[in-house]
């Protein structure tokens, strides 16, 4: 693969991965995300101007973030925002768990090309930035997955009546969406 494929292959990935949406039970698990997302998009900028580095100059950039750019990860206490407390005693789950597949599935394809461009760079320094990119966005992408499976068997207990009720569902959702903030908090953190 030539460097100016692997460049415009890399450029492309940005656009794909910033149209990714989610809609998770609670807003701020969707804020958590977008930020990992647009924090992603950034990553790869970087690393495509490392690899355009190497076909104009030969020297790869340093890739690392601008370290005022970077906010410490989000580690409060998980709870419940009163819109997803109400809804779940109303009897529903204000998320969308297929959404959130496609995202993990978008996520892991972008990251599966990342890898394989990795792969063919010349420089180690620019292919462990690929890899690493590669591996943040991958483990968002389980996270999410998780999270849309664990929505989708809350959604289905809340509708059949399941022993425990509400509150024990509305906890294991909140936990839930708390794992993927800290995921998403920490995907690509500096």
């Amino acid at each position: 693969m030539q460097t100016s494929d692997r460049t415009r292959g890399v450029a492309l990935l940005v656009p794909r991965l910033l149209s990714i949406q989610t809609d998770p039970a609670e807003f701020e698990t969707a804020d958590a995300i977008a930020e990992a997302i647009e924090r992603s998009a950034e990553a790869l900028l970087r690393w495509h101007d490392a690899l355009a580095d190497i076909q104009h100059r030969g020297v790869p950039s340093s890739g690392h973030p601008d370290p005022v750019l970077v906010e410490p990860p989000a580690d409060g206490a998980a709870h419940a925002s009163r819109r997803l407390a109400d809804r779940v005693y109303a009897g529903s789950i204000p998320a969308d768990p297929a959404g959130l597949e496609v995202a993990a599935s978008e996520l892991h394809l972008i990251a599966h090309t990342v890898t394989r461009v990795a792969a063919t760079c010349p420089h180690e320094s620019i292919t462990l930035q690929g890899n690493e990119i590669a591996a943040a966005l991958d483990g968002l992408s389980t996270a999410l997955r998780t999270l849309a499976d664990t929505l989708r068997t809350e959604s289905r207990r809340l509708s059949d009546g399941a022993v425990g009720g509400a509150d024990q569902i509305l906890g294991r959702v909140v936990r839930a969406e708390h794992a993927a903030r800290l995921a998403a908090a920490t995907t690509l953190r500096g």
